[in-house]
């Protein structure tokens, strides 16, 4: 097992990622030992089946039919689940995995099996599987593009233990746009000050950052400045290199090269999983600069360089990740072609694995809050959690229902205990996903003006001219004004 200061930093770091606002975390304070020492923070599964949740298996045929409403002919990506245990279902621990010779050995073995039952599927169906992604790692599962009326007879097929059609997640517009710098303001409230102050900057650490790419020319993903970081407080780290890439290259689900996917020193891995190319910049698709955002949230650098020389970055540009001495995987899930399938996710996170990660983040997931439903992917996710990955979903991404300025067109009005009052959707909705929900930033005074369509947002500077609205409740009763408008009841004396 790894160190566990790196373990407690990689679960303080996906805290913070997962929101595109920083997030509150425990002080590190509070997972010390008597001695003064960090303590790892310990993940424990839980069985949906003791919750008492409603869950898909649980839910009348005619339910499960209804909410799948395809025509026959209708194309549907799915995820075809064979009854062979995957590599970490057969035993194999995410430790070293990628210098296992035997689990590699048994990947392989999944492989071929793999391309036989391809071939047995095809004879069932007569034509040809438009497959699209072969997952042998955390999962057994082939992923093909099929017609709706084709599932029965696939299922029917000996070798296939179910199969389920794939949620596919479209980037919310209003991620598209950038968002203005809160990280001078954010510390205080996530604890990475803490961190900081011990000594632990996330230097030697791998962050998989699974979003829409990142601009990596941008100087707080500069090589350079990474490299002046760890040179100047005296980390004597090892930085994973092109090399590394080209060690397991064959291990990915990626046809990925060291001369191909290496970008720098602070970026040394960038795939696009959804167009299928080395291109995870924001700048030829319309997806949006979200994945740049959530990679500076994580690791952007300590040092930035001005007229020639390097000064700390908080103080010149108000930016510094959580861990700035980190370096950042980007895996690219948000291209032309649109959005990430569940697979293409669960692609990108075996080769997270497979390259080392000591997390992943995933600021995806629908806005609808639901039922728990206990599907493949969960039981894949649980699996990860019971084998030590630290993989961090957002809660939604969609604000909750009394705070969003759009609830009109998103929510209608509701009942406390509606569902829909929490907007944590898939897969942030699954039993032991790791999912935290956002907090105004310490600058932030709230939900933004409305102007027609347009959000205003307020934030204050980093000295904060105006005392913090919580402050409010100390004052005691204050005079108010209500203003009436349409669809507000007066006021009784009653009330």
């Amino acid at each position: 097992m790894k160190h566990n200061w790196k373990r407690l930093l990689s679960i303080v770091l996906t805290l913070a990622l997962v929101f595109s606002l920083l997030v509150p975390v425990a002080a590190a304070k509070e997972n010390r030992a008597k001695d003064g020492r960090l303590q790892a923070l310990e993940l424990t599964p839980v069985d949906a089946g003791t919750l008492g949740l409603l869950q898909e298996s649980l839910l009348p045929e005619e339910a499960a039919l209804e909410a799948e409403p395809y025509r026959l002919t209708d194309a549907v990506r799915v995820s075809i689940v064979l009854e062979r245990a995957s590599t970490v279902d057969a035993g194999y621990p995410l430790e070293g995995i990628a210098d296992n010779a035997a689990a590699r050995a048994y990947r392989d073995g999944l492989k071929a099996e793999q391309a036989e039952m391809t071939a047995r599927i095809e004879a069932a169906l007569g034509g040809t599987l438009d497959v699209k992604r072969n997952l042998t790692l955390a999962a057994n599962i082939i992923s093909a593009n099929v017609r709706y009326g084709d599932l029965a007879a696939i299922r029917a097929v000996p070798g296939v233990a179910s199969v389920e059609i794939e949620q596919r997640y479209e980037l919310n517009q209003a991620q598209r746009g950038g968002d203005a710098p809160n990280m001078g303001t954010s510390t205080v409230q996530i604890g990475s000050g803490t961190a900081w102050a011990s000594g632990y900057t996330g230097a030697g650490s791998r962050v998989a950052i699974i979003d829409t790419g990142a601009d990596v020319d941008h100087q707080s993903f500069s090589g350079a400045g990474l490299e002046y970081a760890l040179a100047e407080s005296g980390a004597d780290v090892t930085l994973m290199t092109a090399a590394d890439i080209d060690a397991v290259a064959d291990q990915l689900n990626a046809p990925a090269t060291g001369a191909e996917a290496y970008i720098s020193a602070k970026i040394p891995y960038g795939y696009n999983y959804v167009d299928g190319n080395y291109d995870v910049t924001h700048e030829n698709d319309t997806q949006g600069n979200h994945g740049s955002h959530v990679s500076g949230i994580a690791a952007a650098n300590r040092f930035v360089q001005v007229d020639g020389e390097w000064k700390t970055a908080l103080s010149e540009v108000g930016v510094q990740g959580v861990a700035p001495d980190a370096q950042l995987i980007e895996m690219k899930v948000f291209g032309k072609g649109g959005g990430a399938y569940d697979s293409d996710y669960m692609a990108a996170i075996e080769d997270a694995i497979i390259l080392g990660c000591d997390s992943a983040n995933l600021s995806l997931g629908s806005g609808n809050g639901g039922m728990a439903f206990s599907g493949t992917y969960e039981s894949v996710m649980n699996k990860l959690v019971e084998n030590g990955m630290v993989v961090a979903f957002s809660a939604g991404n969609s604000y909750s229902w009394y705070d969003t300025p759009y609830n009109d067109a998103m929510y209608g009005y509701l009942y406390t205990d509606d569902v829909n009052y929490d907007t944590v959707g898939s897969p942030g909705s699954f039993t032991n996903s790791l999912t935290v929900a956002s907090v105004d930033n310490s600058g932030l005074t709230g939900m933004p003006l409305m102007f027609g369509e347009l959000p205003v947002f307020y934030t204050e500077k980093s000295d904060y001219g105006n005392a913090p609205i919580a402050t409010l409740a100390a004052l005691g009763t204050l005079e108010y004004v209500l203003v009436d408008g349409p669809g507000v009841t007066p006021l009784t004396t009653e009330d």
